[in-house]
């Protein structure tokens, strides 16, 4: 009888351990694209205010020119043979927000924000305007994901 009983309470147990983040999207280090953030500001375009979360990208010089004016930022520089830029918009409470890896998730781009943990954040949305650089490849689609939840997608027109 008590062997049922550990049984049972062994199955009880496992059975309660089940998480909400048993589904979030898991990288690996061999999924990770190498990246730079090339330009940063503590504002959104207001174009661009209804959209957040956004993300976008540039392959070639001509669009990089387009979106930086869309985005209304300037004094950085992408090299459009090597790389391919991305930039994105988000908002975050007062502990901020950071780009935590960017990865190649079965032929998409995937960009992975992280929100530190903290107590003592406001809720009033702070907005971020990222420019990011990786090396050019080919993708059918750019993401931008907060823990496992994709908050903008795009697709790639080649």
């Amino acid at each position: 009888m008590k062997k049922y009983w550990i049984f049972l309470l062994l199955f009880v147990l496992a059975g309660c351990s089940s998480s909400d983040n048993d589904d979030a999207k898991q990288f690996t280090e061999k999924q990770a694209v190498p990246f730079e953030i090339v330009h940063y500001e503590e504002k959104i375009a207001p174009v661009y205010e209804s959209l957040v979360p956004y993300i976008s990208y540039a392959g070639t010089d001509g669009q990089l020119k387009e979106l930086k004016s869309r985005f209304q930022i300037d004094g950085f520089t992408v090299n459009m043979d090597e790389y391919t830029a991305l930039f994105l918009v988000t908002y975050s409470g007062s502990c901020g927000i950071a780009v935590d890896g960017v990865y190649n998730d079965a032929g998409k781009l995937a960009v992975q924000l992280m929100e530190p943990l903290g107590t003592d954040c406001e809720k009033e949305g702070i907005p971020h305007t990222f420019v990011l650089q990786v090396p050019k490849q080919q993708f059918e689609k750019v993401q931008l994901y907060n823990g496992n939840i994709i908050k903008s997608s795009i697709e790639v027109k080649n």
